[in-house]
């Protein structure tokens, strides 16, 4: 049905097309994009009914009617911007805009440093945003969610290109499976996002941007060895978009990973694991504002781990798909998208074995315009998911909804950003998420406010099972749907070289479904979840110098007790300095964990602060350029202080105790990329 809606909308795009080319005159707007001296490639620029991209050159070329026109470039890792051009018939306007980047992203040139570190997986890149922090689920498997704000991984909701293809709750497995050289950039919407991004998203939203082409195209390879067993190959490749209105990209990764026991103890502080991931996207577009595109992933994955005694191993085969389309109509732009998810896993304990299958599809239209100053999106959505596990009966979960999005700019420096979004759950109704925001900027200060309600639909599918299976889990009785609210203020300075933001931000989640370690039970709580803290975060780059700083203070409690396995404070400097015109780089990265409280820990109530140091040189030979990375200098292990392993067995039929600090100590990784 999303394909037949989006074919039927593209006819009709064509034909209103043609009568508008037909009544009217055109001219032209070449926008140039930069962020400071540099060239974007790739940015999304929209203006007059129109639709296109900048090239590697960062240009783009519009056709529009006459009069004024609101042209508005986005790219993933930079703030959205508008600028207002008088088009004339017959004649070009140039327009030169430059973007800033978003405090909460990551921008594909701090991807390509993250990527000779983990090049087959996303959650070293995420683990080092302030706010975030990467969770070890499974010590055996080596599985991990990522906590926004000190809130558990299962309310962090993982999008790709602003829409679900991998599952509607990624559990612990997405993060490690999905390659850094497929993303232009990762963006991070931090608090309740319900408002925005619909139902599971009560601490906020990672999204990820798919690399586009550019007008060249390109090919490239990184292949990566650790000194504890670690192999990644990635591929590359983009066809040029010169000449044709198709283009496309292709990635494929092989990784393997020797099980390594590092400290002789018996049990695997790096899980073995062999996978295969494949991804194809493939792009259409006119140049006159319709285009089209298409993406399908295949990954397969076997991991083991444990001891003798307790052996674990995980083989997950997975497909996913997804279409995207959009056209002119007249002064708007319609717009949709449809995604499918099939994962089919199949996990091995000592003494069980546990299948499970996880479905999930996704299909939304929407209607976007601009008017003086407003930009506005309206549209309907579906989407429905489906586990069927070791539990006695599926789980399936429906929510049809409608939603509308209105950005005004009041002034030329206050903004104000409102949405809605009415829900229907199969289970438990329907649900009204608001959300709104005000920033208002001054010269190089900017200061804002932002806050919205989301609802959650409990499942099964938690850190906690994560770690230990469904098979010992018991549900008291029907669970709630969870709702919450959280606000945030921030104030920000930024100049040429420099940048820092202050935020403060406080949530509340009702109703939390949660997990009686002792019993081994999930049931809804009465007492809700609080959390409030602070971040700073800041960078300066002087001349080949640079450093990216941050700082986070969080305070989440319940029950009267901090939640476990979030340390209060968490900070991190990178400092990078690159050779002229391109000829090498050298950095270090200093971490800092505070302390922590645990949970059915036999061995201590509270963990370890510590601090970690790494180092990163790269040097290029034409166009191979030569990295080695060493992480965890310092090398800390979990092992030094206690135990991995447990002295008895516990309820949820654990051996081990909950990852919470490295597990694998010092690691040196050195490795290549060749474009081509």
């Amino acid at each position: 049905m999303s394909s037949f809606l989006l074919v039927a909308a593209l006819a009709l795009g064509h034909g209103l097309n043609g009568v508008t080319a037909a009544q009217a005159q055109t001219g032209t707007i070449r926008v140039d994009v930069a962020a400071g001296e540099k060239p974007i490639a790739g940015a999304t620029v929209v203006g007059g009914g129109s639709f296109t991209t900048t090239d590697a050159s960062g240009t783009a070329t519009l056709s529009v009617r006459p009069g004024l026109v609101d042209v508005t470039v986005t790219n993933g890792g930079y703030e959205p911007a508008t600028v207002r051009v008088e088009v004339v018939a017959g004649s070009e306007r140039a327009v030169r805009v430059t973007l800033t980047v978003t405090p909460a992203s990551l921008s594909r040139d701090r991807l390509d440093e993250n990527l000779q570190r983990t090049p087959g997986n996303i959650v070293s890149s995420l683990d080092g945003m302030s706010g975030l922090r990467a969770q070890t689920t499974s010590p055996e498997l080596g599985t991990a969610m990522i906590r926004i704000h000190g809130l558990r991984g299962h309310y962090t909701r993982l999008l790709a290109d602003s829409v679900p293809i991998y599952f509607d709750l990624p559990g612990g497995l997405a993060f490690t499976q999905i390659p850094l050289m497929d993303l232009a950039a990762i963006d991070v919407f931090k608090g309740s996002a319900s408002g925005v991004f619909g139902t599971n998203a009560l601490a906020g939203v990672v999204n990820l941007i798919s690399r586009r082409p550019v007008a060249a195209g390109n090919r490239e390879f990184v292949f990566s060895q650790s000194m504890q067993g670690a192999t990644d190959g990635v591929l590359w490749s983009a066809s040029p978009a010169t000449g044709s209105r198709w283009s496309r990209t292709f990635l494929a990764g092989v990784h393997h990973q020797n099980e390594n026991d590092v400290d002789d103890d018996g049990w695997s502080d790096l899980p073995g694991y062999s996978r295969l991931v494949a991804r194809q996207r493939t792009f259409w577009d006119n140049g006159q504002g319709k285009s089209a595109s298409g993406t399908a992933g295949l990954t397969f994955e076997k991991r083991d781990g444990g001891s003798e005694i307790a052996r674990q191993s995980l083989e997950t085969k997975g497909v996913d798909g997804a279409l995207f389309g959009q056209m002119p109509l007249g002064r708007y732009v319609l717009a949709g998208a449809a995604t499918l998810f099939f994962q089919q896993r199949t996990r091995d304990f000592s003494e069980v074995r546990e299948y499970e299958k996880r479905e999930s599809a996704t299909m939304n239209i929407e209607l976007r315009g601009m008017a003086r100053r407003h930009r506005w999106v309206a549209g309907i959505v579906t989407d429905w998911f489906t586990v069927r596990s070791a539990l006695e009966s599926a789980y399936l979960s429906t929510r049809p909804g409608i939603f509308a999005r209105d950005d005004m700019q009041v002034a030329p420096w206050l903004s104000l950003s409102g949405s809605l979004r009415v829900d229907h759950h199969n289970i438990h109704g329907f649900f009204v998420s608001p959300y709104g925001s005000l920033r208002a900027q001054r010269g190089q200060w900017t200061a804002g406010i932002a806050g919205g309600t989301s609802y959650f639909a409990p499942t099964a599918l938690m850190e906690e099972t994560e770690a230990a299976g469904l098979t010992h889990l018991s549900i008291a009785r029907p669970l709630d749907a969870e709702t919450a609210r959280s606000v945030a203020a921030h104030v920000a300075h930024q100049t040429a070289a420099s940048a820092v933001t202050f935020t403060f931000f406080q949530s509340r989640i009702n109703h939390p479904a949660q997990i009686d370690r002792s019993t081994y039970t999930l049931r809804t709580e009465a007492d809700p979840v609080e959390t409030r803290g602070i971040e700073i975060a800041g960078d300066a780059r002087r001349g080949l110098f640079a450093v990216i700083g941050s700082y986070t203070y969080v305070h989440p409690r319940h029950s009267g007790q901090d939640v476990a396995l979030t340390p209060r404070q968490n900070a991190r400097v990178v400092a990078t300095v690159d050779e002229p015109e391109g000829r090498g780089r050298i950095g270090v990265q200093v971490s800092f964990t505070g302390a922590q409280r645990l949970d059915a820990n036999p061995y201590r109530t509270t963990g370890e602060s510590y601090t970690v140091l790494g180092l990163l040189g790269e040097y290029p030979f034409g166009r191979v350029r030569v990295f080695v990375n060493a992480d965890n200098l310092t090398n800390v292990r979990q092992t030094d202080w206690d135990p991995i392993a447990r002295p008895a067995r516990d309820v949820d039929g654990r051996w081990t105790v909950d990852a919470w600090a490295p597990l694998a100590g010092r690691t040196i990784n050195i490795g290549l990329r060749v474009s081509f």
